[in-house]
C-alpha cells in the first residue's frame, strides 16, 4: 500500500549517475513504509500525503519551489523535508525550512537512512495521514449548540481553515419528525441483549424508545457523508420524551463519532482523538477537580459501550428520564485533552491514570476518577477553554501536543 509520494530535489551539480545511485541507496528506506517516488509535486497522488526528498545541497529554491506548487492542490499541507547524512542534504533543508516557517508554514525534518528502520519517518508519516484525514473529514451539526455552551462554539470557517473539517448544518427538526414515526426502528442490539437496568428502570419500552434514534442519527450520517456529529440532544427530551444517550453510544461504536449538546470543540476532539490514536474517545463533564492532588472526577451519560467493560442502563441524570448509560471505564492510563478558541487553536491535553471508582449520586451516570499533574488542573481551572473535556485510552499527550503544534496551519 502507498502511503506518500515523495519529490526528490537534486542541484545540477551532481550528475545524473550520482543522484541514480544516491536515490537507490536510500529506497529500501521508503519501501518499508510503502512510500513511491514521484518525478515532480503534478504527479503525486493529493489524497496521500508528500515528501520532498532533499538528495543534495543547494536545493532550497527548489525545495520552495515543490513546497508553492503542491500549495496550489492542499492549501495548509505541512511540508515534510527527507534528508540524509551526505551530499549537504541537512543544511539545505534546514535552510528552506527556517525560510518557509518564517513565513508562517508549517514542516518537519526527518533523516532517512537506507539501512535502518526510521521510528521517526514512520511517526511523520502517521501524522500527515492525520492531517488528510481531518481535511477530508465532515461533521454534522444536528441542532444548534445547547444554550449553556457559551464558549464551545468556534467559527466554523476558521476551523475548517485550521484543522481542515467541514461543518455542515444538519435539519434537527426532521430528525425529531423521523423518530416520532420510525416506531418499528430496531434496538441496538448489544443494549437489549447485555443491559442489566438499574433499580428496575428504565423499563424495556423506554430503552426500545431511546434506541430508536439512533437509526435516524444513521441516516442523517449516510445522507450527509458524516465522519462525525454532534447532536443537541437535549431537544430529543422534551420533543421525543426521551433521551440521545443509547443512540449516540451505538453511532460511537458503529464508526461515527458522536458528540453531545452541539459541542462543536468536543466533537473535533473526539475526532482527532479517533483518527491519532485509533481509539474511540469518552466525552464528559468534570464534576470535580483538585489542583492540590491533580484528581479530576469526570461524569456523563453516555460512553461507547466498547470502552467499557460492565454497565448498567439508568434514567437520564439531568431529567430523570429516557436512559442513560452507567458504564465502568477500565482502570489504567489515559489521555485527558480540551480544545478551545474561535478556531481551536488552544490545546489543553495531559496524560494520566484513570483510577478505580464508585459511582455517586448527583452526577451524570457514567464517572471515572482520573489523576493527572497538579499543574494540569491548575491550568484547567486558571485559563478554562470550555466545560466537557475527551478522555482517550493510553497516554498520548506528549505526541498530540507535538502534532498540535507542527501540523496545523496558523489561524
Amino acid at each position: 500500500m502507498v502511503t506518500c509520494n515523495v519529490v526528490p530535489v537534486a542541484s545540477e551539480l551532481h550528475g545524473a549517475d550520482a543522484v541514480s545511485a544516491l536515490t537507490a541507496s536510500l529506497q529500501p528506506a521508503f519501501d518499508r513504509v510503502g512510500a513511491r517516488l514521484v518525478a515532480s509535486v503534478e504527479a503525486a497522488n493529493t489524497s496521500l500525503p508528500m515528501a520532498v526528498l532533499v538528495l543534495t545541497g543547494g536545493t532550497e529554491r527548489a525545495v520552495l519551489a515543490a513546497w508553492s506548487a503542491r500549495q496550489q492542490f492542499l492549501p495548509g499541507e505541512p511540508l515534510l523535508l527527507l534528508t540524509h547524512a551526505g551530499h549537504n542534504s541537512l543544511p539545505a533543508a534546514l535552510e528552506a525550512l527556517a525560510r518557509l516557517q518564517r513565513d508562517g508554514a508549517n514542516g518537519r525534518i526527518v533523516m532517512v537512512d537506507g539501512e535502518l528502520p526510521n521510528p521517526d519517518l514512520i511517526e511523520a508519516l502517521h501524522d500527515m495521514k492525520v492531517w488528510h484525514q481531518l481535511h477530508r473529514a465532515r461533521l454534522g451539526l444536528l441542532g444548534a449548540p445547547s444554550d449553556w455552551l457559551v464558549a464551545s462554539v468556534p467559527d466554523r470557517e476558521a476551523v475548517q481553515r485550521r484543522w481542515g473539517v467541514t461543518i455542515v448544518d444538519a435539519d434537527l427538526p426532521q430528525a425529531l419528525d423521523r423518530f416520532a414515526e420510525n416506531i418499528d426502528a430496531p434496538v441496538a442490539e448489544p443494549v437489549r441483549l447485555r443491559a442489566r437496568h438499574h433499580d428496575g428502570e428504565p423499563d424495556a419500552a423506554e430503552v426500545e424508545t431511546a434506541a430508536r434514534f439512533e437509526p435516524v442519527l444513521r441516516e442523517v450520517a449516510v445522507d450527509l457523508q458524516l465522519d462525525a456529529i454532534s447532536v443537541r440532544c437535549f431537544d430529543l427530551l422534551s420533543a421525543g420524551h426521551t433521551s440521545g444517550c443509547v443512540a449516540l453510544s451505538s453511532l460511537n461504536d458503529s464508526g461515527v463519532i458522536a458528540g453531545c449538546e452541539g459541542d462543536v470543540a468536543s466533537t473535533v476532539g473526539l475526532l482527532w482523538g479517533k483518527l491519532f490514536t485509533g481509539q474511540l474517545g469518552w466525552m464528559a463533564n468534570p464534576a470535580m477537580a483538585d489542583r492540590t492532588t491533580g484528581h479530576i472526577e469526570l461524569a456523563h451519560c453516555t460512553v461507547p459501550l466498547s470502552m467499557v467493560h460492565d454497565y448498567e442502563l439508568h434514567t437520564h441524570f439531568e431529567s430523570g428520564l429516557g436512559v442513560g448509560i452507567s458504564g465502568q471505564l477500565p482502570p489504567g492510563p489515559v489521555t485527558v485533552l480540551r480544545l478551545g478558541g474561535m478556531a481551536l487553536e488552544q490545546l489543553w491535553c495531559f496524560d494520566g491514570e484513570a483510577l478505580p471508582t464508585t459511582p455517586r449520586d448527583g452526577r451524570c451516570r457514567t464517572q471515572v476518577d482520573v489523576k493527572v499533574d497538579p499543574a494540569a488542573v491548575g491550568e484547567l481551572l486558571d485559563h478554562p477553554l470550555g466545560n466537557h473535556l475527551v478522555l482517550l485510552p493510553g497516554h498520548h499527550a506528549q505526541q498530540m501536543r507535538r502534532w498540535f503544534t507542527e501540523l496545523l496551519s496558523a489561524e
